[in-house]
């Protein structure tokens, strides 16, 4: 559904990264050739900025295609409310809303059932734009937040006290520019 994004990596140079582990100068996490590119075990491939992968398309998304999955999320949104606003008005209009269960016939029953429809899509959807504009705001992603223990730019180490044995982990966002330059950013082609 969405152009693809997948960096396929033979399965020498993927070899590679796992033996190095990013022991490589040219392959360290620091490094443009590997910043931010994740493994999507759906797709088996590498994806550069990937955020997560969507079942509903059978895809994954990341940095090539996450605007175009917003304005696609948006239009979803767009749609379901007004198919609500316009129902809810011809439910108003032929009485459907006012009469018993009963009394309304197929298609009033129809309106209705699809009119609840859409407004529980309109919920979940709007709680999953929200997260994403979010994530959009702070320049994470979601498979970053969910997963930030297993990748080390995310973890800030707080050093035990003296009396204390153990050190504590913390989460610290270095993507984070601020919001209009993680905007910026996110709507930049190039990333």
């Amino acid at each position: 559904m969405f152009p693809a994004q997948f960096m396929h990596v033979s399965s020498s140079i993927h070899a590679l990264l796992l033996l190095c582990n990013g022991m490589v100068p040219f392959l360290s996490q620091g490094s443009a050739l590997l910043k931010r590119v994740r493994y999507c075990k759906s797709c088996k491939a590498y994806i550069k900025g990937f955020d997560h992968h969507c079942p509903a398309f059978g895809n994954c998304i990341g940095q090539n295609n996450y605007v175009l999955f917003m304005i696609l999320l948006a239009g979803f949104l767009t749609t379901e409310a007004s198919y609500i606003v316009c129902s809810s008005q011809f439910s108003r209009g032929s009485q459907i809303l006012g009469g018993t269960w009963f009394e309304t016939d197929l298609a009033g029953s129809l309106v209705v059932s699809t009119m609840l429809f859409s407004l529980l899509q309109v919920i979940w959807q709007g709680v999953f734009f929200t997260w994403h504009l979010y994530c959009i705001c702070f320049n994470i992603r979601t498979d970053e937040w969910i997963n930030w223990k297993k990748y080390p730019e995310f973890q800030f180490v707080i050093q035990s006290q003296p009396g204390e044995s153990f050190t504590r982990v913390m989460f610290k966002n270095p993507y984070d520019n601020g919001y209009l330059q993680n905007v910026k950013e996110f709507l930049s082609v190039n990333g």
